[in-house]
């Protein structure tokens, strides 16, 4: 997926797969409708379907929860590249964003915040070095405001912090090995139960 100004912004899949080992729903790319309905129906759960290949889907109309995939397959693919991402639908009790860029001064830096409509409202989210050092991520969120959320509220599991610091390593070390790599943005990921789900990611890169 293409944009201007010398850059490129990758699709989803594009993203998660150069993110690498991140937790994320059961999902595949797919490339024609019969793909897409025997992944559902092996799957046996609901899911969401999303035209690939382009940004901002929610806000175009492009993502469908609880989809009827032969229904809405062609619609979506002829809105993006082609193909359709199809995976299980995922409900959380939080949203979080995680994610990172390079900064002039101190280099590749990644971010954890609220995340959602909450990200753009209220702003909460801190910066931390990458790779990030012994006990930084324990520092950093007793900076969010969002923390007791985090640390499990009214009886919620508290959020599995190796699963956070798998994330933030993951989009840090994208930023160190690959020097066209811009920004990355993971948002949202779901906290299930305290377990964490990437539900949609973004690179940007600049041509190398």
């Amino acid at each position: 997926m293409s944009e201007g100004r010398g850059i490129s912004v990758l699709s989803e899949w594009e993203s998660k797969v150069l993110l690498g080992d991140v937790p994320r729903p059961a999902e595949v790319l797919t490339r024609t409708k019969e793909e897409a309905v025997a992944f559902a129906c092996e799957l046996g759960r609901p899911v969401v379907a999303k035209a690939s290949g382009m940004a901002h889907k929610s806000e175009r109309g492009a993502v469908r929860l609880d989809a009827d995939v032969a229904a809405v397959w062609e619609e979506l693919a002829a809105m993006g590249d082609g193909t359709v991402l199809v995976a299980e639908m995922v409900r959380g009790e939080l949203e979080l964003i995680a994610g990172g860029l390079r900064d002039p001064q101190f280099g590749p830096v990644t971010s954890l915040g609220l995340g959602g409509i909450a990200a753009e409202v209220l702003g909460d989210v801190v910066f931390l070095l990458a790779p990030r050092l012994p006990g930084e991520l324990e520092r950093a969120i007793e900076e969010l405001r969002c923390a007791p959320l985090l640390r499990g509220y009214r009886g919620r599991p508290p959020v599995d912090l190796a699963e956070l610091g798998r994330i933030l390593d993951a989009i840090g070390s994208l930023l160190e090995r690959d020097p066209d790599v811009v920004e990355v943005d993971c948002n949202p990921i779901a906290v299930c139960e305290g377990r964490l789900l990437v539900l949609d990611a973004l690179v940007v890169r600049r041509p190398g």
